[in-house]
């Protein structure tokens, strides 16, 4: 790591890379895989996927290309944090949206903990088919704990913490990459990834 103020290294510029990329490719490819599912059931399809086992590639193809990036984000993201805290020094007005992103991100790796247990964690253990998985969560969704729709709330919370971390990531490597004619441009485009993900699932899981 390098010392406060001094450029960074190759390393640290190839670890910042893999930050960034780990957390954006599998957040975006579980965003738009779930506003596609949720796009067909809004139209009244009850059955997505095979009522079959699924298979071992994709299970390969799921973790390597999801859990095992998502958990190197979730480990190295302390790292990161402690050098950016030291090598950069954040404006005053942005020091709110950055605690909020970073609680966002808590939330997030609750919520695709508990996505994963109670939606994906039946189908790998073959308890339960692909295609069921809609009408598992319009169950999960309609249930009530003491007469509130706790369940249907925490969906709603967790997708709006993938939004919001999914779209104000986007803005910060923006900021942090992009060439100054575009950054207006580019923070427009990642807001509207989060607002647009946030609404479409909503819309579409009731």
């Amino acid at each position: 790591m390098q010392a406060a103020g001094s450029a960074p290294s190759s390393t640290d510029r190839a670890l910042e890379l893999a930050f960034e990329l780990t957390s954006v490719v599998p957040l975006a490819a579980f965003a738009l895989l779930h506003l596609a599912t949720y796009g067909r059931a809004l139209f009244g399809v009850t059955e997505i996927g095979a009522r079959a086992a699924i298979s071992g590639w994709i299970l390969g193809l799921e973790a390597f290309g999801l859990w095992v990036p998502l958990g190197f984000h979730t480990l190295f993201g302390y790292f990161v944090w402690r050098r950016r805290r030291q090598s950069e020094s954040s404006p005053t007005d942005g020091r709110a949206w950055l605690a909020l992103h970073r609680l966002s991100g808590a939330v997030l790796v609750l919520f695709l903990a508990d996505h994963f247990v109670r939606f994906r964690l039946p189908i790998v253990m073959g308890d339960r088919y692909p295609a069921e998985s809609v009408v598992a969560l319009a169950r999960e969704l309609s249930t009530t704990i003491a007469g509130f729709p706790l369940l249907a709330a925490w969906h709603a919370l967790g997708t709006l913490a993938l939004s919001f971390h999914l779209g104000y990531g986007l803005m910060r490597i923006a900021d942090r990459r992009a060439r100054p004619e575009l950054k207006q441009r580019m923070r427009l485009v990642c807001a509207g990834v989060g607002v647009g993900t946030l609404t479409v699932v909503r819309l579409a899981a009731g």
